[in-house]
């Protein structure tokens, strides 16, 4: 098992977007997007697709004026197909894409992966097809209406069958936010937490980010982080991670 990160952009945000209360309100960082490719001995599944090559071009052309309000820096081949290339792949080489939710920096390159099996929960796909009124411009159709083979979940799933890649439902910041579960022979687990919290230090103090479909469902996902964590040792990552200096970046670097 191996485990790629590959870093696709980021965002100068303000940090009310981690945290509207945070003391520092008013201070911009850096917000980085990830994205990962995850290899098993029987397949590689990308997890998440990151931004649309678009973006790097005309952002509020593709995205709107959700890429005006924090404006969108997509790095010099950080689209999926340019990572992909980095590591001696092609989109074709990818077996499956699990998408953590469909907002507009995770789903980005779903298009160039129409061959593989993608899999959400179905609770995502509806919302972002209808999405509430405060996420709007956060969901782009242009990212996931396409002939995509999807595989609708309902909870979690084991992707292989063997406990080493797990699907886990994590609802909270969308309707059917997922995380992953992955399993390696000579180290901790790691679970690829998504957009379930921006910050780790933010979630261990129970505070919410300015993202949120439900409060209390963001708590019961943290909640079961938490215990997984202590059951498994598991390292825990969030796409997003202003702090994200130690993460092995690809193509050079990896977790197994």
């Amino acid at each position: 098992m191996k485990v790629f990160a590959c870093l696709c952009g980021g965002d100068r945000s303000d940090i009310a977007t981690f945290d509207p209360l945070d003391e520092r309100v008013g201070t911009k960082v850096y917000c980085p997007y990830f994205f990962y490719l995850v290899e098993h001995a029987d397949g590689r599944i990308l997890f998440d697709t990151g931004l649309h090559p678009e973006i790097a071009t005309d952002p509020i052309g593709r995205v709107g004026e959700a890429a005006a309000a924090f404006p969108v820096e997509m790095n010099e081949g950080g689209d999926v197909v340019s990572q992909l290339g980095k590591l001696g792949l092609a989109p074709g080489d990818v077996d499956a894409v699990i998408v953590s939710h469909l907002h507009f920096d995770h789903a980005g390159g779903l298009e160039f992966v129409k061959h593989a099996d993608v899999y959400v929960q179905a609770t995502e796909l509806a919302a972002a097809r209808n999405p509430p009124v405060y996420q709007q411009e956060l969901y782009n159709p242009a990212d996931f209406e396409h002939d995509l083979r999807w595989k609708q979940l309902d909870g979690d799933t084991d992707v292989f069958g063997d406990g080493k890649l797990r699907v886990i439902s994590t609802p909270g910041h969308t309707p059917g936010h997922q995380s992953i579960y992955v399993e390696f022979e000579h180290r901790e687990p790691l679970v690829l937490m998504g957009d379930a919290t921006y910050s780790l230090a933010k979630m261990r103090q129970r505070r919410l980010s300015a993202v949120v479909w439900s409060a209390d469902a963001t708590v019961a996902s943290w909640e079961r982080f938490e215990e997984i964590e202590r059951e498994t040792g598991a390292e825990l990552r969030c796409t997003h991670e202003v702090e994200f200096g130690d993460v092995p970046l690809a193509p050079e670097a990896f977790w197994e």
